[in-house]
C-alpha cells in the first residue's frame, strides 16, 4: 500500500511541478493554443501537458519501473513520440512526419520489445483466434489506432484525460483480481501523471486561471501508453483481462474513430479530413458546458469498461461481449449521426468548417 501511494504521489507532484514550471516556457517559445477554426476555446492557452505528464511519468518509473519489461524501448519510443508531438504543437509539422514517428514507435514497440498481440480472444463463439504470422502487423496496427484515436478523442477540457484515467482504474482492477500484479506498479504511476494533468485541464472556475492542454503530445503520449499495458496485461496465458473487454474499455475513442471515419466517407471527403463533429463538439452544439461533457464522457467511459471487465471476470463468452460491443458501435454512429443532423448548424458555415479541416493522417 505504502508503495502505491508513492508510485502515485511521486508522478502526481512531479507533473504539477512540470506544469508550473513549463508555463513561462510555453509562452516563450510560442507553444501556445490559440482559438479560431475547429478551436473553440476562449484566451491563448500553453500546450504543455503532455510534455509535463511524460516528465511526471519517467520521474515516477524510476521508481516503478522494475515491474517492466522492455523498459528502455518503452521510454526510447515514448520520448521520440512526444518530441514529435510536441514540435508539431509548435510548427503544424507535416502529416509524414507525424504518421513516420508513430510507425517507428510501434515498430520498436512490437521488434524491440516484443509487445505482441498473438491472439484476440475467442470473439467468433469458437476456439481462441491465433494471429500466427499476422501478429506483427496487426500490433504495429493496433498500436497506430490506439495513437491517433485519441489524438482525434482530445477535443474538449477534460475528455482525453477522463478517458484514460478510467481505463487505468480498470486495467489496474483487472490485474489485481486476476493477481497479475507486474503492471499495476506502472498503471498507477500513469494515473498519478493524468490526476496532476487535470488540475489544471478539468474545466471548472477553478481552473481557468491556469488552464493547459495536452496538445498532441500528450494525446499521442497516452494511446502510445495505453496501447503498450492494454497489449500486455491482455495476452499470454496469465492474461489479466480478456482483449475483447480491452474494447469495452476503450469503446467510447474506438466509436468515435471509426465513426468519423465513415461519416465523412458518406459526405464524400477523405477519411482523414478535420473536422467538428465528434463526439465532444456535438455534445457542445446540443447545450452542454465542457464540464459537462466531460462528466458524460467520465460516466459513459465508466459503464462501458465495467460491462468489458466484469464480463471478463466473470466468464462470459468473448463471442456475446463482442457482438454486443459490435452492436453499441452501430448504435452509436446512428444516434450521433441522427445527433449531428439535429444540433448541426447551416450547411454554409459545415462547409466552412469543413474546409478549414487539416487533412492529416493522425486524425482529429
Amino acid at each position: 500500500m505504502a508503495d502505491n501511494v508513492v508510485q502515485f504521489g511521486l508522478p502526481f507532484l512531479a507533473t504539477v511541478l512540470f506544469m508550473c514550471a513549463l508555463r513561462p516556457v510555453a509562452r516563450g517559445v510560442g507553444l501556445i493554443d490559440k482559438p479560431g477554426g475547429r478551436k473553440m476555446h476562449v484566451g491563448d492557452v500553453p500546450v504543455i501537458g503532455g510534455l509535463a505528464m511524460t516528465g511526471g511519468l519517467i520521474i515516477g518509473s524510476l521508481y516503478s519501473h522494475p515491474s517492466i519489461m522492455g523498459f528502455a524501448v518503452f521510454i526510447a519510443a515514448l520520448s521520440m513520440l512526444v518530441l514529435i508531438g510536441a514540435l508539431d504543437d509548435r510548427y503544424d509539422l507535416p502529416a509524414s512526419v507525424r504518421f513516420l514517428a508513430q510507425i517507428c514507435a510501434a515498430l520498436l514497440t512490437v521488434g524491440g520489445a516484443g509487445v505482441v498481440v498473438n491472439d484476440i480472444g475467442r470473439p467468433f463463439f469458437g476456439e481462441l483466434v491465433e494471429l500466427g504470422w499476422l501478429s506483427v502487423p496487426f500490433s504495429v496496427a493496433l498500436i497506430l489506432t490506439a495513437i491517433n484515436a485519441f489524438n482525434m478523442f482530445d477535443g474538449s477540457d477534460g475528455v482525453a484525460g477522463a478517458q484514460a484515467l478510467v481505463a487505468l482504474v480498470f486495467l489496474g482492477f483487472s490485474c489485481v483480481v486476476a493477481d497479475a500484479l507486474d503492471y499495476v506498479p506502472m498503471i498507477v504511476t500513469l494515473m498519478g501523471c493524468i490526476v496532476g494533468f487535470l488540475v489544471f485541464n478539468w474545466p471548472s472556475k477553478r481552473t481557468r486561471n491556469v488552464r493547459a492542454f495536452m496538445g498532441d503530445a500528450g494525446s499521442t503520449m497516452l494511446g502510445f501508453t495505453l496501447a503498450w499495458i492494454s497489449i500486455e496485461v491482455s495476452q499470454g496465458p496469465a492474461r489479466a483481462v480478456s482483449p475483447v473487454a480491452i474494447l469495452w474499455i476503450f469503446a467510447l475513442p474506438v466509436f468515435d474513430l471509426f465513426s468519423s471515419m465513415v461519416r465523412r466517407i458518406a459526405q464524400g471527403y477523405s477519411p482523414f479530413h478535420g473536422d467538428s463533429e465528434h463526439l465532444h463538439h456535438v455534445l457542445r452544439r446540443m447545450g452542454l458546458s465542457s464540464r459537462q461533457v466531460a462528466q458524460v464522457v467520465l460516466a459513459s467511459a465508466a459503464i462501458c469498461a465495467a460491462i468489458g471487465v466484469s464480463a471478463s471476470i466473470f466468464g462470459v463468452n468473448d463471442g456475446w461481449l463482442f457482438l454486443l460491443w459490435c452492436v453499441c458501435g452501430v448504435v452509436y454512429h446512428l444516434i450521433f449521426g441522427t445527433s449531428l443532423v439535429l444540433s448541426r448548424p447551416s450547411s454554409g458555415k459545415v462547409e466552412a468548417e469543413l474546409a478549414s479541416g487539416r487533412s492529416f493522417l493522425p486524425w482529429k
